[in-house]
């Protein structure tokens, strides 16, 4: 009978301790690439990132990213990666129909010291008229961007230069 007592005593201890104790809350919504951003401006990101998440995988996170709209349309600029790889340039530009984009992702491997100087030489050089081309080329080879990805950087050059919107909050 002492046995039962004890355990009997335990019991009630133990599920009375259990109704003390505080629930644990539910886990907070992970952030998504949206949050920030105005509200009219959200479901234009949220689109983009689904088209990029199509294209590089489920896991893929963003940074820098902001909506640049040029007056001809609004595309969605930044950089994306898959864990444990390198972060490649996105341009996403909404399409006439609905739920059309025109997705570019950086094919270049470009260093990220070498990044901020071919932005500047692709803003220079890259689709301008009466461009001397040699020195072009010369400044492309010494800057580390003779392999850049065309299609890519005119893309950014002609859809991510407009007025910027960017997220109220810091991103990863």
């Amino acid at each position: 009978m002492f046995r039962n007592t004890t355990f009997a005593a335990a019991a009630a201890v133990a599920l009375g301790l259990a109704a003390c104790a505080p629930e644990t809350p539910p886990p907070a919504p992970k952030p998504k690439p949206s949050d920030g951003f105005p509200a009219a401006d959200r479901a234009f990101v949220d689109g983009a990132v689904q088209v990029i998440a199509q294209d590089l995988g489920p896991s893929v996170v963003f940074r820098d990213l902001a909506i640049s709209d040029t007056g001809q349309g609004r595309s969605l600029c930044g950089d994306a990666a898959l864990p444990g790889e390198a972060w490649k340039g996105i341009v996403v530009r909404k399409g006439e129909a609905e739920g059309d984009f025109l997705v570019l992702i950086a094919g270049d491997n470009l260093s990220p010291r070498a990044l901020p100087q071919c932005r500047a030489l692709v803003l220079k050089y890259l689709g301008e008229a009466k461009v001397d081309w040699y020195e072009a080329e010369t400044a492309m080879n010494q800057a580390g961007c003779a392999h850049i990805d065309v299609n890519y950087w005119t893309g950014w050059k002609d859809y991510c230069q407009g007025a910027q919107t960017k997220p109220a909050k810091t991103q990863s």
